[in-house]
């Protein structure tokens, strides 16, 4: 009987060290990167209009305008878009 009680108890010890040597720890790790998109940005642009008026006393009166406007990105990729007007008026 205790010969029994000793082969049970070596084979649940062996059982149990199998078991025990068999557990493993596994770790994953993931990486995403996500690409950077650069805006397509339009081309600055400048449009430009003058015109000459003579009245009849012989005054010239000359007029013009122009704009200018284009986009910027920052470095933190926020667009600015910015147009600058320009008016001239000569009379004489």
């Amino acid at each position: 009987m205790t010969r029994h009680i000793l082969v049970a108890t070596a084979a649940l010890t062996l059982m149990a060290g199998a078991a025990f040597a068999q557990s493993t720890t596994s770790t994953t790790t993931i990486q995403s990167t996500v690409p950077t998109v650069v805006p397509m940005l339009p081309a600055p642009s400048t449009e430009s209009t003058s015109d000459r008026t003579v009245d009849s006393n012989g005054v010239v009166t000359e007029h013009s305008k122009s704009t200018t406007s284009g986009t910027e990105v920052s470095p933190y990729g926020e667009t600015t878009t910015t147009r600058r007007t320009t008016e001239t008026t000569t009379v004489r």
